[in-house]
């Protein structure tokens, strides 16, 4: 038995793969079968989600109309409505106190109407309040969204409605007061609130409609070609809550669609639902799908019969492989034996071809050796012991010593005494342990002249590493030498005077301040600068600049001892260390500076003849002391040009010590500079406007006023960052910020009735106006901020008339072309030329608050005010009093003209947001509202 199963089981193994393929076809029937069972359950599922979904869709729907219903029913039980019918039973008319009550209940509604929202949309477009006679006592919102029926005052409850023709909800509930109907309140919205619940395919075609009781579309909106639309009555008539199939109608387009109508509850609307049957129910498993997976299972057991038929073929083409491979290794080993006899033949051959090449390179190296001996570099050849044993051309013309005399001899015959034993010993200690040496050598010819030369000596030994022989090169390097000390000057002296320069200058002081810490003394450094040195070279030229240089180093040089150093530091500057004054004590050591200090202003006393003129020049000289413990060679130098700039500030022709006090200043000085430049990066500086009037009181505009609010150092005043930012530079992107901060706020006040006619007044420094860029910036900024250039006006100071007026005038006459205006600010108090006057396009001059703030006091000031006036109408400008605090310098001012005013009796500078509130007091709508006066100072 056991046998027999045996044999049956190895009859079987041949025929796997055709057993394997008929259970493969018998599986593929059985998940057949299961396929189609399961789709029957998933169409019974589709049905019951398309249902809930759609009375999901009808309850949300239901539940929006519900809370439309109950908002009315709140706002007519509001506390308001309550009080108007209270006040109503009580006798009060509209007059005298009904009026509150429907104010209150308008704004109630108001309120209402602004902050209810649905989805992202107001969720009213009207609400109504009326009397039990219809009449409406309070109508919020849009007038074209009244609800067209005529309004019925007999409600009992709260009710809906929906205007299918104008497309509103339209929500009534009765005002009860103490159990009678007294009124109604009815909102107003908008039928496409339930767009949101209405939801639509990706496709185009919408997927839900809503419907009314005609069969009308309500939603969606766009519906214009759609094949629902013109057969709604027939899609209402729909019974609901079934799913119909549309194969019946006679719209092709709604072929293949299920539908599904759902009634809103409580009103006259229905939802319909459209389904593809493919999209409702996918695919199922059709008889053609079985007929091919019956037709793959029969291919697949006819590809097992083929591949049964291709493995009987593969074993025999196996056995046929393996007779092939026996022979194959037969004539391998054959092959094998053939190949070792070529390969031995071939290195026979290989080894004499390379004894051949070693002849050749052999024969090669020793023509290159004679070449190389005979070079234009003199070499020689010694033995062990460094008696010489030949020598080249180049070295007997070298030396001037024939072969002869050389050949025997050592190297000590041409041995230079500017070397020491020592040095000799360590040289050829070198060759011993590395097999050579090479440097500088100095070489002695036969005519007893000494010249640099470059050494390369170089040991030759045998195979047993023993030295046969030594090598000597001797390159020319006497250029190269020549080069080092030229690049020495240059790198360490002025070209100009013949003195140290600053590199050598700073090393000197280095060495001064190590051999300090030694001796324990004192030394100094002078800082000098010659006077108005620029006006020379302007003027005559830099070739007599450089000729004073050169006498000014000559006498400073006088002065000093002999072991003091005099650089020159750069331009006209020059500097003199006095490296050790021989005293540990600072009151003779700045005596002993002092001393040599007035020599040296003494020295300038005489003018300098610079070829036919004579030049008289001054220096101003700056002095600090360093001692053993100062060790930072850029602090002495910033110390010493310090005092230098001390004694400039002094009058020029001086001598001043360093104050410490300096340096505490200028360190202040660095900290604000840094601050304000990383703040204006980040933009952090405002404005702040002061307002401007006219002589009857109303409000022109402002002048913007530059602010920095420090974050340690709280609100820092222009006086003090302003002149550092002109000293620095950082005037220039302070002035564009500054500009187009102005602009922005021109921009938006010109969206408020309140300021839009107001102008800003902004000031420009000199340095920006010789920008020649400027005009073309200023542009820019008008156009991308928007602002009316003919609200914008730049102020210049007096101090810009001093350069290049015709330039000036230039760019004023560009600016004006778009409608800029310009004033003279300051004007009185520096350089004031009628001559220029008359010629700037100018608008308007300002009055310095210097001269109105003693103006009472001072007949000086009165008369220039007056005549600022005075010249003012005669050029046809405007004038400006800035600093006007007191009534009483208002009132003198007014005498004399009808001035513009600027000052704290009319207000301090504002922020932006503050001074608008000003402007609105300003306005001509609550212009009834201001104070009677000249000038309203309500806000001064």
């Amino acid at each position: 038995m056991v046998s027999s199963l045996i044999s049956f089981s190895r009859s079987l193994a041949p025929r796997w793969l055709l057993i394997a393929a008929a259970a493969f076809l018998l599986s593929m029937f059985f998940l057949i079968g299961n396929l189609y069972t399961s789709q029957v359950e998933l169409r019974q599922n589709a049905d019951a989600r398309l249902v809930s979904i759609g009375e999901a869709r009808a309850t949300e729907i239901n539940d929006f109309l519900t809370e439309r219903r109950q908002a009315a029913a709140r706002l007519a039980g509001s506390e308001d409505i309550s009080n108007y019918f209270s006040n109503l039973d009580l006798g009060m008319s509209v007059k005298y106190g009904l009026f509150a009550n429907l104010a209150a209940i308008e704004g109630r509604f108001q309120a209402t109407l602004d902050q209810e929202k649905y989805q992202g949309q107001a969720t009213y477009l009207r609400l109504g309040f009326f009397d039990r006679n219809g009449v409406a006592q309070v109508d919020v919102g849009s007038s074209s969204a009244a609800a067209s029926s005529p309004a019925r005052n007999n409600l009992a409850e709260p009710s809906i409605q929906i205007d299918d023709k104008r497309r509103l909800i339209v929500a009534s509930a009765p005002v009860l007061q103490k159990g009678k109907i007294r009124g109604k309140v009815e909102t107003v919205s908008s039928l496409n609130l339930l767009s949101s619940l209405v939801a639509t395919n990706d496709l185009g075609q919408p997927r839900e409609f809503l419907l009314g009781d005609d069969g009308e579309v309500l939603l969606p909106i766009e519906r214009e070609h759609s094949t629902v639309a013109t057969q709604g009555p027939s899609l209402a008539a729909l019974p609901s809550g079934r799913i119909h199939a549309l194969s019946n109608l006679s719209a092709p387009e709604l072929k293949g669609y299920l539908a599904l109508r759902s009634p809103v509850a409580g009103t006259r609307l229905s939802l319909l639902r459209l389904a593809g049957e493919d999209e409702l129910y996918g695919r199922t498993l059709s008889s053609a799908s079985v007929f091919y997976l019956g037709l793959f299972a029969i291919v697949l057991f006819m590809l097992a019969i083929g591949f049964e038929r291709m493995r009987q073929n593969a074993a025999r083409l196996q056995i046929k492989f393996v007779e092939s491979n026996r022979h194959r290794a037969e004539l391998a080993e054959n092959n094998l034996a053939l190949s070792q006899e070529i390969r031995r033949r071939e290195a026979i051959e290989a080894d004499l071809h390379r004894q051949s090449e070693a002849l050749d390179k052999s024969n090669s190296e020793l023509r290159i050796a004679a070449a190389a001996f005979n070079a234009q570099e003199g070499m020689i050849v010694t033995d062990a012991k460094g008696v010489i044993l030949s020598a080249n051309r180049a070295f007997v013309s070298l030396t001037g010593y024939a072969v002869e005399e050389l050949v025997g001899q050592t190297a000590r015959l041409f041995r230079s005494q500017r070397r020491d034993t020592e040095f000799y010993r360590g040289m050829w200690n070198s060759v011993q342990l590395t097999g050579g040496w090479q440097g500088d050598m100095s070489l002695r010819t036969k005519s007893g002249e000494n010249c640099a030369r470059w050494l390369t000596i170089s040991a030759v030994k045998d195979e047993t590493g023993e030295v046969t022989n030594y090598i000597g090169s001797y390159y020319d390097i006497s250029k190269l030498k020549h080069a080092e000390e030229k690049i020495q000057e240059l790198a360490y002296f002025d070209q100009l005077t013949g003195l140290p320069n600053r590199v050598l200058l700073i090393d000197r002081v280095r060495q001064a301040l190590n051999a300090n810490i030694r001796s324990k003394c004192y030394g100094a450094l002078l800082f000098i600068d010659l006077d108005n040195f620029k006006t020379l070279n302007d003027s005559l030229g830099h070739h007599m600049g450089d000729m004073l240089l050169k006498s000014a180093a000559q006498r400073i040089s006088h002065c000093v001892r002999a072991d003091d150093t005099v650089a020159r530091f750069g331009g006209d500057e020059f500097v003199v260390l006095l490296a050790n004054l021989g005293t540990q004590k600072a009151k003779a050591a700045a005596l002993q500076a002092e001393a040599i200090g007035e020599q040296i202003l003494a020295a300038f006393t005489d003018a300098f003849q610079l070829d036919t003129y004579e030049y008289p020049c001054t220096p101003s000289v700056g002095v600090t002391l360093f001692s053993p413990e100062d060790r930072n060679v850029d602090e002495l130098l910033k110390r010493a040009d310090l005092a230098m700039y001390d004694a400039k500030t002094a009058g020029r022709n001086g001598l001043r010590f360093f104050d410490p006090a300096m340096q505490t200043m200028i360190t202040a000085r660095a900290a604000l500079e840094s601050d304000l430049r990383e703040d204006l990066k980040k933009g952090r500086l405002l404005l702040h406007y002061q307002p401007q009037v006219d002589h009857q009181g109303r409000l022109l505009g402002a002048e913007a006023l530059a602010r920095w609010p420090h974050a340690q150092k709280g609100m820092i005043s222009p006086s003090e960052f302003i002149p550092v930012a002109e000293s620095t530079g950082l005037i220039l992107p302070l002035g564009a910020l500054m500009l187009k901060t102005a602009c922005h706020q021109l921009a938006r006040w010109s969206t408020d009735p309140a300021t839009e006619r107001l102008t800003i007044a902004i000031n420009v420094s000199a340095l920006q106006m010789r920008q020649k860029t400027f005009v073309e910036e200023v542009r820019a900024i008008v156009e991308q901020t928007g602002a009316n250039p003919h609200r914008l006006k730049i102020e210049l100071t007096e101090s810009t008339l001093v350069s290049n007026v015709d330039d000036l005038i230039a760019k004023m006459d560009k600016l004006k072309t778009i409608g800029i205006g310009f004033s003279l600010d300051d004007f009185g108090t520096g350089y004031s030329s009628l001559s220029y006057l008359k010629r700037l396009p100018l608008d308007q001059l300002k009055i310095d608050r210097s001269f109105v703030k003693d103006i009472l006091v001072d007949p000086n000031d009165a008369a220039i005010a007056q005549m600022i006036i005075a010249l003012s109408k005669s050029l046809g400008l405007s004038v400006i009093a800035e600093g006007v605090e007191t009534e009483e310098q208002y009132a003198f001012l007014a005498q004399h003209g009808q001035l513009n005013y600027q000052g704290y009796l009319f207000g301090r500078p504002l922020p932006p947001g503050d001074f608008e509130s000003l402007a609105r007091a300003f306005s001509p709508r609550r212009r009834s509202k201001r104070v009677r006066g000249p000038v309203n100072r309500t806000f001064a």
